[in-house]
């Protein structure tokens, strides 16, 4: 099984905590000739990296994919459903600024297959999301959720907690509003201040106050998604009791599948025979544009990063991804060789002992203990 990440790096603005690879769209774009370049660079890894895996999922992340027009979405999806095969329950999500969708632009990309969105709320709270940089108030996040809630089953939002001055009460208090959203799914993630971010420049000028060093916050998190009916499925995602709709896409990721990603910057994990690349794309966004024209991927070649990961690679991301969810790491999975040099058993008896990982014989499952301390845990377990 693989996924497809399609990168569409534009934005409305620059959000002030956001050090992705997005820029603020200046020009008005020609649609076609960009589906044109993408469909360039998705057949050439077609071409080179694809032995009939089934696409269980198709994401369109940025930058803001719902600025795009819908003839770009439409016609990717459709090169796609005729040069891969497609899994019959395929998810197919898009992201979104509130302040760039509405029902009717949701219905069109329904109509092209989206099946998923995911929307950018941030927060509900004016004042932090002019912090943040965002250009929609928390009136146009909550009807945008519920707006689109109208046209898609499955809608997801993005929320940041642990803002700068935030305190816990304020978040406890806003998360249990946040929570009575019509959304089958959210994910949570703790603000991390970045280099070369407008909102560190605020910090270190003293405009705004740090975040906190409160480590209560995550265990407040997942407190309140549980007694809202959001089951923690992965340290920063939660799902909707009794909808089972986790994302595919990021369990994907989680679980080591096979990844394509299209656009300027974007990641893939690929495979030719016995042996597994990560592939960088060029970041910088004009040279991107050119070498679409008539991409390449070569190994001596300087224009994108490909490295061939070797199992000490392999076996360190498999950990770091796999220990992030209830599902845990498949012992199965991992090289033997690799579980001797890096002594596996002996380090999770360790972690028993602690409390840490809960006793599973053919996975590695941390305990909710042991998810307060993932980054620990990741390290431990990585060392020789």
């Amino acid at each position: 099984m693989s996924t497809i990440y399609i990168h569409w790096p534009y934005c409305l603005s620059k959000c002030y905590y956001c050090d992705f690879n997005s820029v603020v769209c200046k020009s008005s774009i020609n649609y076609l000739e960009y589906y044109k370049l993408y469909k360039n660079v998705l057949n050439k890894l077609r071409e080179q990296f694809y032995y009939n895996d089934t696409i269980t999922s198709i994401y369109f992340g940025g930058g803001t994919p719902s600025l795009a027009d819908n003839i770009f979405i439409d016609n990717v999806l459709n090169y796609i459903y005729k040069t891969f095969k497609v899994s019959n329950d395929i998810e197919i999500t898009i992201e979104a600024n509130p302040k760039t969708i509405d029902k009717y632009k949701a219905s069109q990309f329904k109509s092209s297959g989206v099946n998923r969105t995911s929307i950018g709320v941030q927060s509900i709270i004016d004042e932090d999301l002019k912090i943040l940089g965002r250009i929609h108030s928390a009136y146009d996040a909550i009807k945008c959720v519920y707006e689109i809630s109208d046209v898609f089953d499955n809608v997801s939002i993005d929320v940041i907690y642990n803002r700068p001055g935030q305190k816990l009460e304020n978040w406890a208090n806003e998360l249990n509003r946040i929570l009575q959203l019509p959304i089958q799914h959210i994910s949570m993630y703790e603000l991390i201040i970045e280099k070369n971010t407008y909102i560190k420049y605020l910090i270190d000028q003293g405009f705004v106050d740090a975040p906190s060093n409160n480590s209560r916050f995550i265990e407040q998190t997942i407190k309140i998604a549980k007694s809202n009916d959001f089951e923690m499925y992965e340290i920063s995602n939660y799902v909707k009791n009794g909808t089972q709709l986790y994302s595919k896409h990021n369990l994907s990721y989680w679980n080591y599948d096979r990844y394509y990603g299209i656009g300027p910057g974007a990641h893939s994990r690929l495979s030719i025979g016995n042996n597994l690349y990560a592939i960088e794309q060029i970041c910088d966004i004009t040279k991107w544009l050119a070498w679409a024209n008539s991409p390449e991927f070569e190994l001596n070649n300087s224009d994108n990063i490909i490295e061939l990961l070797t199992q000490d690679d392999i076996y360190k991301e498999q950990l770091i991804m796999g220990l992030r969810t209830k599902f845990g790491v498949n012992i199965n999975n991992l090289n033997k060789d690799m579980i001797n040099k890096y002594k596996l058993f002996d380090k999770i008896e360790v972690l028993k002992e602690n409390s840490y990982v809960l006793d599973n014989s053919s996975s590695v499952v941390l305990s909710y203990n042991g998810m307060l301390k993932l980054n620990m845990i990741v390290e431990y377990l990585t060392k020789n």
